[in-house]
């Protein structure tokens, strides 16, 4: 069976749980919003490959309040050749 579905939070907070498995059903994920529900009836190992995406997309993305530590070491390694030049 297949089921294609789109769930847009239109900026809405989002509540995400895991209800465990048990001995009738597996692990449910579940994204709420205040108006909609998705459930996601999914194995353990099909939630540690979701986790996996999550974290690949969450580690490419640059925070704008993080400073980035290259162009600090950067910064004070040329600062530091400057004044030795001078």
């Amino acid at each position: 069976m297949g089921i294609a579905a789109s769930f847009n939070s239109n900026g809405e907070s989002i509540d995400v749980g895991i209800t465990p498995k048990n001995n009738y059903s597996p692990a449910v994920v579940s994204f709420r919003t205040f108006t909609d529900c998705i459930n996601l009836h999914l194995t353990d190992e099909q939630i540690a490959e979701a986790a996996y995406v999550f974290n690949q997309y969450l580690d490419g993305i640059r925070y704008p309040e993080t400073p980035d530590q290259q162009q600090i070491l950067n910064a004070e390694i040329n600062q530091s050749i400057e004044e030795a030049i001078a």
